[in-house]
């Protein structure tokens, strides 16, 4: 198993604002040992922890995440959504986020997202850039995307690297297509796992991780499954089922 059994999603987002740097504090401060973010792209080529490709869900402002520059969203306030707390919260780079998850000493699922308005060149090797000069441990690294051509890139250019795809559903060519990119694990919606998948992708070799488990009896079923892991909004809540 590559990661941990427990995955705070997008830094625990249940009990911190989602992909910021006090989520990643938080993450640590209840002991979940890995956390999953998200890293995207603005107009001006800088890259974010920041999920979404609009502003509107997270902030007081409006458009698109693509038409931003670093200048227009760093003092953005992403915290008050949530509680008052967190009212000093701000939009953070890849950069600090890998400096502060790393200080931190969490293990890192780093999602890549890609969005219509870039190609997924031109963020990949960005994300390659800033994870060769910051990432130190790459045995507690995960990356994973719903982008096959995000995986292919990677395989191409750091075939070294640990990489899972994302799916909604597992496809039925899964395992032909873990070999193609010399992947390490599939992700998948909890929702359309069957035992029999599990059992397949488990004798596979591969790791077998379900996004996105909040209910605690849910959680039992997957470990019983054998999945290796579960990526959840709250790890306090299914901290038990283990």
């Amino acid at each position: 198993m590559i990661a941990s059994p427990l995955i705070a999603h997008r830094g625990a987002s249940l009990l911190a604002p989602e992909n910021t740097l006090g989520a990643m504090t938080k993450t640590r401060d209840i002991g979940t040992p890995w956390v999953e973010i998200d890293v995207n792209r603005l107009g001006d080529g800088t890259l974010v922890m920041f999920h979404d490709d609009q502003l509107g869900r997270l902030t007081s402002a409006r458009g698109r995440l693509c038409d931003q520059r670093w200048e227009d969203v760093q003092s953005l306030d992403i915290g008050s959504h949530f509680s008052a707390d967190y009212s000093g919260e701000r939009m953070a780079r890849l950069s600090q986020a890998l400096d502060h998850i790393q200080a931190l000493d969490l293990g890192l699922n780093l999602e890549i997202k890609v969005y219509p308005e870039f190609t997924p060149e031109q963020i990949v090797f960005d994300t390659i850039k800033a994870l060769d000069t910051q990432w130190h441990n790459f045995g507690k690294l995960l990356i994973s995307s719903f982008n096959t051509e995000v995986l292919d890139l990677l395989h191409h250019w750091r075939p070294s690297w640990q990489c899972g795809h994302l799916w909604e559903r597992i496809p039925n060519d899964w395992a032909r297509r873990a070999d193609a990119l010399n992947l390490v694990s599939v992700h998948c919606d909890h929702r359309f796992l069957t035992p029999e998948l599990a059992r397949s992708i488990r004798a596979s070799g591969l790791d077998l991780y379900c996004y996105t488990v909040n209910d605690r009896e849910r959680a039992a079923q997957l470990m019983d499954l054998g999945v290796d892991g579960i990526i959840t909004d709250d790890p306090v809540l299914l901290g038990s089922t283990r």
